[in-house]
């Protein structure tokens, strides 16, 4: 899965596309005003198992980005999700929702499924977009409409990697299953790209990368003050990697970093941090944070520790947004190749990288030159760009509207 931040996301500063969204009441809405003139509109069924969110998980918030640039490329998307604990609130601020319940007393219900299934499979829809493989068992044995599966990771590499043979073995299985019946496959870096095409050949001829993105308007210029020697920590520590990083970081690099600067703190925010009485001087927890561009704003070092972790972090694109100085481990950064980052699994070097940057901090650079690059060349609208190239050439039935004035 992609990884979630666990923090408070912004809600006072909305993006422009979110400026212009109507409010959803499940049955329809008006959408969004489409950026061009003329526009191939595709009416798109988005399938989850998880319900696409702002304020959610990694995935959740992939998906909510994904379908506000399509939206806002001018196309009809309507969200299928199961009833579930998630909250749909913000999706339904920008498209129309469908929440079947499968299942009756407590088990699944054979029947609910099935209309469900009617539902995915109408003549209604030109396209069908499928979240994660392992939602593709929500679609009926046919549909007539193309299917686009978002893989995300390959999970079956990534257990392979970890010895997990079994697993693995499981996921490759599901993979094959969803990947033989996609007319197209993509996902969110080249690196997992490459990792589908080598697991799966049969993929080569239609898999595509719909990379990860930052959504500028949740990273407003807040100034950037370099007073203090301040390392932050972003994220939802109750997730294995995230939680194993977190240990590795507390344990192996922070006390060398403070013991060569002893007024250097470490503040970490988000959720999942119940015993911090272990914790050595100087490192703190400040649970969920209101906005968190106004807590990384004084930060010189943002740090992304993930262990063992399993495929693209979405936080790590967040922290290239910050405008602090960026250090990750190699799974943090997994998704990005050459990434402007320091990047490591070695807790010396982490030390001295930081120590480096704390010293520095009055002359280098505030914002980090990697800031510009994320909201300029790494925004959630350039990434859904490969979607709508595949959207617009896949579809089953297109019409093209006229000129539609913004």
């Amino acid at each position: 899965m992609v990884q979630h931040a666990g923090y408070d996301r912004p809600r006072a500063r909305r993006s422009p596309v979110h400026a212009q969204a109507a409010v959803c009441d499940g049955a329809g809405g008006e959408g969004l005003r489409p950026r061009r003139d003329a526009v191939t509109r595709v009416r798109i069924l988005w399938v989850s198992a998880e319900t696409p969110s702002r304020d959610g998980q990694g995935g959740q918030r992939r998906q909510f980005h994904q379908i506000n640039s399509l939206v806002a490329r001018g196309h009809d998307v309507t969200v299928l999700v199961p009833t579930a604990g998630q909250s749909d609130a913000s999706i339904r601020t920008i498209v129309p929702v469908i929440r079947p319940r499968l299942g009756l007393f407590g088990r699944m219900s054979r029947h609910l499924v099935r209309r469900m299934r009617r539902t995915i499979g109408s003549a209604e829809w030109d396209a069908i977009v499928v979240s994660h493989h392992e939602s593709f068992w929500l679609l009926p044995d046919h549909v007539s409409a193309p299917v686009l599966l978002d893989i995300h990771n390959v999970m079956s590499h990534w257990h392979h990697a970890a010895g997990r043979a079994a697993l693995a073995e499981q996921a490759r299985g599901m993979e094959v299953h969803a990947i033989r019946a996609a007319d197209g496959v993509m996902t969110c870096s080249a690196v997992e790209t490459r990792r589908l095409i080598a697991a799966h050949p049969e993929a080569s001829g239609k898999a595509f990368t719909a990379p990860l993105g930052v959504d500028p308007a949740e990273w407003p210029d807040a100034g950037f003050p370099r007073d203090q020697a301040f390392v932050a920590l972003f994220g939802s520590w109750s997730w294995h990697p995230n939680r194993l990083g977190l240990e590795w970081y507390v344990r192996g690099v922070w006390p060398h970093v403070v013991d060569r600067v002893p007024e250097a703190v470490t503040l970490v925010a988000g959720s999942g941090v119940d015993d911090t009485s272990w914790w050595p001087s100087g490192i703190r927890f400040v649970g969920r944070v209101p906005y968190l561009y106004d807590f990384t704003s004084a930060a010189s070092v943002v740090a992304v520790p993930v262990k063992d972790g399993v495929g693209a972090s979405v936080k790590f694109a967040e922290a290239l947004a910050t405008g602090a100085a960026v250090v990750a481990t190699a799974d943090g950064a997994s998704a990005f190749e050459a990434p402007p980052a320091f990047v490591s699994d070695d807790e010396r070097e982490w030390a001295e990288w930081i120590v480096e940057r704390l010293r520095r901090r009055s002359i280098e650079p505030a914002p980090s030159p990697a800031r510009a690059i994320a909201l300029t060349q790494m925004t959630w609208d350039a990434a859904a760009g490969p979607i709508d190239d595949w959207l617009r050439s896949h579809a089953r039935r297109r019409a093209t509207v006229g000129p539609i004035s913004s």
